[in-house]
């Protein structure tokens, strides 16, 4: 548009900006406008006159109110938010204890420093302050957590750089597992029968004759001389995975599989009891687990061992077109020695 015309029009106390604005070869219009302390005016009209009409009548104290610019803020792009529609698209995807795992470092030591904190406006050193201030493991489960709100962020416009790119992940330090030792080994079958500990020994007894990971104790079955169990640590399109693991016949002499066994403890309940069993504050369940992949590798195939434990073979072809019948894998299974 050809501006021909522009000069400063006072009315009601405010200066406005008039312009003459050349539409076609014969025709022009006048516009007034004024931007400034929160407000916008824009009025127009085919003559001067009817231009300062309608300006006067949209700057009366009655009307003038109905020009304010509105700043929205929109609720959608606060950490809090975003992190909490990212935890509603993991639901279907990750493991329910991960995701209770998340909510709650969300809700103990994200939300309550930059909660409500545009997520546009989060710094590296926001991020890095969080995950300093802890130790252990809780310090990869942060920095995967904010890897992810940030992923989430990016992908929905929320944020257009990513200030995880500059934080560098550390691996926490962990206790190296082993296997029981053959004197703990004694110990262990020793006092597993004591009266005090018979609501537990079947636990322990699963974990140490199957290799079992306290979670998996959660959903397992026996059938056909075959414990059928939740693998954990995979899953197929979604969907839950089982592992199939024989039956060793030294377990059959010690507990008896026809009677339902229902777990219901917590990871940590158990350590606590598995150490005052051992009489040993250093050891932990997980040692059961070390200790029967340890036996088997002594008398069966490693790729065997490792589909009974829940690790997919490296290969293709172990993890697609390898499917071992029942009665390949109990002649493996009997061929192991366990300790008792």
């Amino acid at each position: 548009m050809d501006k021909t015309f522009k000069k400063v029009f006072i009315a009601n106390g405010l200066a406005a900006h008039i312009m003459r604005i050349k539409r076609y070869k014969t025709t022009v219009s006048y516009c007034i406008r004024y931007r400034r302390c929160g407000y916008s005016i824009c009025v127009s009209a085919s003559t001067i006159e009817k231009v300062k009409a309608k300006f006067l009548e949209a700057t009366r104290p009655e009307n003038i109110e109905n020009y304010k610019k509105k700043h929205i803020k929109s609720p959608n792009n606060t950490v809090r938010s975003v992190a909490t529609e990212w935890l509603k698209t993991k639901e279907k995807n990750i493991d329910p204890r991960t995701l209770r795992d998340y909510r709650m470092n969300c809700n103990l030591r994200i939300f309550p420093k930059i909660g409500d904190l545009r997520i546009s406006r989060v710094r590296t050193s926001d991020i890095t302050e969080i995950i300093d201030a802890e130790k252990g493991r809780v310090t990869e489960t942060l920095f995967t957590i904010f890897k992810g709100i940030m992923l989430y962020a990016m992908a929905n416009g929320d944020i257009t750089y990513n200030p995880m790119l500059a934080v560098k992940f550390k691996k926490a330090a962990r206790t190296n597992r082993r296997a029981l030792s053959p004197q703990e080994e004694q110990t262990f079958f020793e006092r597993i029968d004591l009266p005090e500990f018979e609501h537990y020994k079947p636990f322990f007894l699963l974990q140490y004759y199957f290799g079992l990971r306290p979670w998996e104790l959660t959903d397992f079955h026996f059938e056909n001389d075959f414990i059928v169990v939740l693998n954990a640590k995979h899953e197929h399109n979604g969907e839950k995975v089982y592992k199939k693991i024989p039956v060793p016949a030294q377990l059959k002499a010690r507990l008896d599989l026809s009677q339902p066994i229902e777990y219901n403890h917590k990871t940590d309940v158990l350590n606590r009891v598995f150490k005052r069993l051992m009489n040993d504050n250093t050891v932990t369940q997980y040692f059961l687990r070390h200790s029967f992949s340890t036996i088997c590798q002594q008398y069966v195939r490693p790729d065997i061992v490792k589909i009974w434990m829940g690790d997919s073979p490296e290969s293709l072809v172990g993890r697609v077109y390898t499917h071992f019948p029942d009665d390949f894998m109990r002649r493996q299974m009997d061929s192991v020695k366990f300790f008792a």
